[in-house]
């Protein structure tokens, strides 16, 4: 069960609603295995349907963690005006290629945290994704 602190969460939120109209994105580092850090992402797709991470921060921040030892806590976006579950388009774009299900996700044990702005409060909800495209909802506990 991914625990996370309720300032993530709210800082996850805040990004969400800036973003608008746009989906928004980033990541969440962890050390020893407890989210430590969020990171916004530009959305290179600037678009309410879909995220595309700029892959020069997504650079960069995979040289953060080799540097420091961090590791990759959980991918985050949001959803503008549908429920927080992954959608077939980031289903097929957690596998590289994009939609090659057969084999393992790009990011195995990564949770995805989906926010939905679709209704208030906004809904938050963890997902992993598994080779063969199958999605697994996680508890997500607020610390």
């Amino acid at each position: 069960m991914p625990r996370i602190p309720r300032a993530f969460v709210d800082e996850v939120i805040a990004h969400a609603r800036a973003d608008l109209p746009n989906e928004a994105c980033g990541m969440i580092h962890a050390v020893g295995g407890a989210a430590a850090a969020v990171y916004r992402v530009t959305n290179a797709a600037a678009s309410p349907y879909r995220y595309e991470m700029d892959p020069r921060r997504m650079l960069q921040l995979e040289q953060q963690r080799d540097r420091t030892g961090e590791t990759l806590f959980a991918i985050y976006h949001s959803h503008v005006a549908s429920e927080a579950r992954p959608s077939p388009t980031d289903v097929r774009m957690a596998f590289w290629p994009p939609g090659a299900v057969e084999q393992e996700p790009m990011y195995p044990q990564t949770c995805y945290i989906i926010v939905s702005l679709a209704a208030e409060p906004p809904a938050v909800r963890a997902f992993l994704i598994r080779r063969g495209g199958t999605i697994e909802e996680e508890p997500l506990e607020l610390a």
